[in-house]
């Protein structure tokens, strides 16, 4: 095994892309809203404004307030008015918070909204009144956030795309250099994870090969203090007897990758948090090949790996206090005169067999063989999992949640906890003592999948567990529904979600006691 700091290397990453996507300058100011110019407000439930918004409506001699009455405008979440030449303001656009706005995904959804109003709108300066939450002494970086993630667009390949440093947004706050501070310490990384895991993502899978992956993630991690990266090649993985990931990308010229991102900020002897991901940087079904229709979103199934290290860059970043591992097990699964067949039977680092009988469930076998690596290495205090596994988990939750499975109630419970916090919910699926024994195979320890109507998201789930240690605490998201976006929300675009990163974030903020 060949373990590398990278950051130290100067490694040349001509293949990287380095074109920024779409961003807004956002700047703090304690002075009160101002008197002139675009300006946006938070309405709450029943068209009731704030405090600030108030200021606001009196400078407009109560203009603000009539018009809410005579829209109608109820100030619902998502609700939005605009209004032009209002007392002294070229616009205001009103923004309904509903009852949401004392909550991290009421404020997130707020500042997402405003920098869509923003790039959409005609003015090049827009001042920013932040709702009413009490809750959160932090709110203005909150919404400093979703401006951040609502504004994301991702860049088309060989074209410029320009930072918009026309358009900026000044929020107003009680305490500017607070809200800065919150901003850049805590935040700001935490947008940056999930840009990454975006970018990743969003990357046609003619450039994104496993090792283009490697080289990007490393550059992103760049100068970073307390990290360092391991790099298992096809021919260290097969001399470790990983079979199932390196029998993936054995049909691809363009051969696996194991990438391990380890991030020291607790103490020494504190055993790391591990986020396992998926790492498929292109999946036809190899020789179980998939249909051609929507074969193309496939680009997405690194999306679980793209999670866990965005996850790991965001806490190194912001230096938190805590032990990480950020895995992606990579490989391309393509139908070559190489590719493993349907019937064949491969032996896992662990020395455990896996029977292929579908070689379009190949996340669950490179996840074996990424899973037992990490516990032989890091010996993990948890585990967790997260891939974009089954058709069968958006099925049943579609775009609403990731599906949850687990080993150890308390840490599925502070998984699910966190995912509600920050709006990236999950739901629990089981794994029934007879999809365990469906499993087991004729030729092998077990079969990766069960045909003839199973249960094919907790089929997938009782696959991966068979690598997991009895001692280690494990949880395991399947996204296939939710890591990929058809409509835009407040905070997503069309297309990459980073699903899984402000989820991981706030696991790991609660190891720091946050």
């Amino acid at each position: 095994m060949r373990a590398l700091i990278l950051s130290s290397l100067g490694i040349m990453l001509g293949s990287v892309i380095s074109t920024p996507a779409l961003a807004l300058p956002i700047s703090f100011v304690n002075a009160a809203p101002p008197s002139t110019g675009a300006i946006a407000l938070p309405v709450g439930k029943d068209g009731k404004l704030g405090e600030a918004a108030m200021a606001v409506d009196r400078i407009t001699n109560g203009g603000i307030s009539r018009a809410i009455t005579a829209a109608a405008f109820r100030g619902n979440s998502g609700d939005t008015l605009n209004l032009y030449s209002v007392g002294p303001y070229s616009r205001v656009t009103l923004i309904g918070v509903g009852e949401s706005a004392n909550s991290r995904v009421g404020l997130e959804d707020f500042g997402g909204r405003v920098a869509r109003a923003a790039l959409e709108g005609q003015a090049s300066n827009w001042a920013v009144v932040i709702p009413d939450a009490p809750a959160f002494a932090d709110a203005g970086a909150l919404v400093a956030l979703g401006a951040r993630l609502g504004s994301y667009e991702f860049p088309q390949v060989g074209k410029t795309t320009r930072a918009n440093t026309d358009r900026t947004l000044r929020l107003h706050v009680a305490n500017a250099s607070a809200a800065s501070s919150a901003w850049t310490g805590r935040w700001q990384p935490v947008g940056d994870g999930v840009k990454l895991a975006r970018d990743l993502i969003s990357t046609p899978s003619n450039i994104k090969s496993p090792q283009w992956y490697v080289d990007s993630v490393s550059a992103a991690f760049e100068g970073i203090p307390n990290v360092s990266i391991t790099v298992i090649d096809e021919k260290e993985a097969a001399r470790l007897g990983m079979g199932g990931l390196v029998g993936v990308g054995q049909g691809s010229t363009r051969p696996a990758r194991l990438l391990a991102i380890h991030y020291r900020g607790g103490a020494r002897d504190s055993a790391p948090i591990s986020f396992v991901g998926k790492g498929i940087t292109f999946d036809t079904g190899g020789i179980s090949i998939k249909p051609g229709d929507g074969m193309w979103r496939m680009r997405y199934d690194m999306a679980g790996s793209a999670a866990s290290m965005g996850a790991v860059l965001a806490a190194a970043k912001r230096g938190a206090k805590v032990n990480l591992v950020g895995v992606a097990a990579l490989a391309e699964n393509m139908p070559d005169g190489n590719a493993i067949r349907p019937g064949d039977v491969l032996t896992s680092m662990s020395g455990k067999t896996m029977e292929i009988l579908n070689t379009d469930a190949e996340g669950r076998m490179v996840l074996a063989d990424a899973n037992w690596w990490t516990q032989e290495t890091f010996k993990p205090s948890l585990m967790i999992n997260i891939a974009t596994l089954t058709g069968s988990a958006r099925g049943a939750l579609g775009d609403d949640y990731a599906a949850l499975f687990h080993n150890n109630e308390t840490a599925a419970k502070r998984v699910e906890d966190a995912g509600a916090k920050v709006g990236e919910m999950t739901w629990r699926l089981p794994i029934h003592p007879s999809t365990r024994a469906d499993i087991k195979s004729d030729v092998a320890d077990v079969k990766n999948v069960v045909e003839g109507g199973a249960p094919g998201a907790s089929i997938g789930a009782a696959f991966i567990e068979e690598w997991v240690k009895p001692e280690t605490a494990w949880v395991h998201l399947d996204i296939a529904g939710v890591a990929w976006a058809t409509t835009r929300k407040p905070t997503i675009p069309p297309g990459a979600v980073g699903f899984g990163v402000k989820l991981f974030d706030e696991v790991i903020a609660q190891s720091e006691g946050r």
